[in-house]
């Protein structure tokens, strides 16, 4: 015989009951949620303990080593198109190594001096620096094409402001890494 609350076939899966968290209130329309506590969207500003100390004295000498690099990138450049390919660069002051040298040097000057600069005013100085950077390069770079110039002279120039650029971009980014440093808390007992 058979029971009439048996069933011959496969058991009925359980179903557990799941609790939903009530929802809030809607976000306000051009406000994006951003996945923190809401309580920590009132939280006070950091403590001067808390906040990044900017070591000038080391920024300014990993500066002077990225303004030599960059003077030297410009003299190789410079050396090893003009004279070992023949290839004119077009730029400064006439393009001679002389001057590609101290534009390399300016430029990693200058950008020292902007990346200080943000890091004193700019709430994230590296996101800003590495814009700039890139923006000034590539306008550096698309200037050689401007007119009517030869197109391999011009190609060059190009790929020397470029490397200026990413050498410049990534020394100073990383000697900024050095410099950013956190305070050491007091011991607590």
């Amino acid at each position: 015989m058979s029971d009439p609350q048996r069933s011959d076939g496969p058991p009925e899966p359980t179903v557990r009951p799941v609790s939903i968290p009530p929802s809030g209130p809607a976000q306000p329309p051009g406000t994006v949620p951003t996945g923190e506590p809401a309580e920590s969207w009132d939280a006070p500003a950091p403590s001067s303990a808390d906040r990044l100390r900017f070591d000038v004295r080391r920024y300014w000498a990993g500066a002077v080593v990225t303004v030599v690099v960059c003077g030297l990138v410009g003299l190789a450049a410079s050396v090893i198109f003009d004279q070992a390919f023949d290839v004119g660069l077009l730029g400064p002051f006439g393009g001679s190594t002389a001057a590609w040298t101290l534009t390399g040097a300016l430029f990693g000057l200058v950008s020292a001096a902007v990346l200080q600069l943000l890091v004193l005013v700019a709430p994230r100085p590296r996101m800003f620096f590495g814009w700039l950077v890139g923006v000034v390069t590539l306008i550096l770079a698309v200037a050689p094409f401007t007119g009517d110039p030869e197109p391999i002279p011009a190609l060059m120039t190009a790929l020397v402001w470029i490397l200026l650029g990413v050498a410049t971009s990534s020394m100073l980014s990383g000697v900024l890494g050095r410099t950013l440093v956190r305070p050491a808390r007091p011991a607590t007992r």
